[in-house]
């Protein structure tokens, strides 16, 4: 979701100017970090929810104090220990069932304080994981409420799982498509079933991010930011910046098959002077 941070969410932070915040997903702490600065700059909270962050995540909480709480938990578990917040980032296990369930609780949640229930940023609304689950703990999510799943890659425009794909170290749905499957199916199952009404937003690109603004939470400020999303500038920035992901992808491939090919010449190598021993011991 850090790829939004500058163009996106920023605005939208500035424009609610929370004084609560929920992040559920932190990984490296790369959004917690400016949260946090938010939190530190305008005596807001953050509430941190992540049961296995990178161990940079620390480093990062350890530059504040009395701006955050942290819940080592799954978010299911953690979400009714948490007072409604005005503002949610939720970026952690990709699947139906999860994302569901995280925007019920968050909602129930506020309706049982009595609270305007918050807008929600969504994460991986785009693909690979729109229309498609991801576990990473599908031990942890009964048979019955998830997916057939396998350890396998994902392929652009192909329903079945490869080899040869993405993330294949990932529990991946074994299909794309159909009922309860996928994080945007799960937000609009969500959104069609809530008795609360609300607007979902949507921007497809960086594995795309939705934008779900409950209409208590309407102001003509926020609705002119996220309109703003939508414009011809925004879009051209948002352009060049997926083009320099792409170079910066290209790079990488670049340096790695390199390295293969000095390994594997080095391989020969080490092969051809085994052959020469044995030729000498067979001698």
């Amino acid at each position: 979701m850090h790829s939004f941070w500058a163009r996106f969410i920023l605005q939208l932070v500035m424009a609610l100017m929370p004084r609560r915040i929920l992040e559920v997903g932190a990984e490296f702490g790369w959004n917690t970090e400016k949260l946090l600065e938010y939190c530190r700059a305008h005596e807001a909270h953050l509430e941190v929810v992540d049961p296995a962050p990178h161990p940079v995540f620390h480093e990062v909480l350890a530059k504040f104090g009395k701006e955050y709480t942290y819940f080592p938990l799954k978010s299911l578990d953690a979400l009714v220990l948490i007072a409604p917040c005005d503002l949610v980032l939720l970026d952690g296990d990709h699947n139906w069932y999860t994302v569901y369930n995280e925007l019920s609780r968050i909602f129930l949640r506020a309706a049982e304080c009595g609270a305007v229930p918050p807008v929600v940023l969504l994460h991986d609304m785009g693909w690979p994981y729109a229309r498609r689950d991801m576990y990473y703990d599908p031990m942890g999510i009964r048979p019955e409420d998830r997916q057939p799943y396998a350890y396998c890659g994902i392929v652009p425009g192909q329903s079945e799982l490869s080899d040869l794909g993405l993330n294949g170290h990932f529990a991946n749905a074994m299909h794309e498509g159909g009922p309860c499957n996928g994080v945007r199916t799960g937000v609009e199952d969500f959104v069609a079933a809530s008795p609360v009404a609300m607007k979902l937003h949507l921007l497809p690109f960086f594995n795309g991010l939705g934008v779900l603004v409950p209409e208590a939470r309407r102001t003509a400020e926020l609705d002119a930011v996220i309109e703003g999303f939508y414009s011809r500038e925004s879009l051209l920035e948002s352009c060049a910046q997926l083009e320099a992901q792409v170079h910066n992808v290209r790079t990488d491939l670049a340096v790695h098959k390199l390295r293969l090919t000095e390994r594997s010449e080095a391989l020969s190598r080490a092969r051809a002077a085994i052959a020469g021993l044995r030729d000498r011991v067979a001698g």
